[in-house]
């Protein structure tokens, strides 16, 4: 970077006179707190954070189907299972009572007018509890192909929301890392800096998007993006001090 340097007309007090070593170290600091803000911004917004939460907002959507279709297919089996004990239950009475019928054993015209009567309803029930068990047993194939597949997705996406939960640690550890460090540095460069330098920075730094140094290329400020009239940048290359854009109040800096 071209060395800054004073400029009595556009100085700030005491800080409109600081060394050349307090506006390179100034815009070093700018470079970090741009770098340090740009790492929390990733923290809080990183792609696989983002890719995470979509996992994650699947895993619940498909997980509350699963739970339905598990539910209705036990609900069904159930069913199925209960239709079908009945069934042999009902076989072995009809047996009995078919065996009573037709065996010889009960001759009283009544008796028998009970037993015709009791075996057609037996066989009534088992052409109901037949119907209702080959119906569960469809549903059943019915639900089978879909509770299958949704169960494999659920496992699909349970790795991958562990594998992105890894890597979403291992890039905070990494970010924490680094921040951690430029943290340091942050603090030695600004021991370095004029009190009264720091104080116009860090009022810019919270007025500006935190944006306060910036550099002039071609002699338009890289802050707002105006130019700057002739004149003011003819003294801007000549000064050796603070210098502030006339439009956006930015300190400015040359190049490197």
């Amino acid at each position: 970077m071209k060395k800054p340097g004073k400029d009595a007309t556009l100085g700030e007090g005491a800080a409109g006179r600081c060394e050349v070593k307090s506006l390179e170290d100034l815009y070093r600091l700018q470079q970090l707190d741009r770098r340090m803000s740009s790492l929390r911004e990733e923290l809080e917004d990183h792609p696989v954070r983002r890719e995470l939460t979509s996992l994650e907002e699947e895993e619940r959507t498909l997980s509350g189907e699963l739970a339905e279709l598990r539910r209705e297919y036990d609900e069904v089996k159930r069913r199925q299972e209960k239709a079908e004990a009945e069934l042999r239950s009902v076989e072995e009475k009809l047996k009995k009572e078919e065996e009573k019928l037709y065996g010889g054993s009960v001759s009283n015209p009544k008796e028998l007018r009970g037993l015709q009567a009791e075996v057609k309803s037996l066989r009534r029930k088992m052409d109901a509890l037949e119907t209702q068990a080959i119906e569960d047993m469809e549903r059943l194939d019915e639900l089978r192909g879909p509770l299958e597949a949704a169960e494999a997705r659920h496992r699909e996406i349970s790795a991958q929301l562990e594998n992105k939960r890894k890597a979403l640690q291992t890039e905070e550890e990494r970010i924490h890392g680094e921040l951690s460090v430029l943290r340091e540095e942050r603090e030695k460069v600004r021991e370095g800096i004029d009190p009264g330098l720091l104080e116009i920075y860090d009022k810019l730094l919270e007025t500006k998007q935190g944006l306060a140094v910036v550099p002039v290329l071609e002699g338009v400020c890289q802050g707002c993006r105006v130019e700057l009239p002739g004149k003011e940048y003819d003294r801007f290359l000549r000064s050796e001090g603070l210098f502030r854009c006339p439009n956006c109040r930015r300190i400015l800096v040359k190049p490197e």
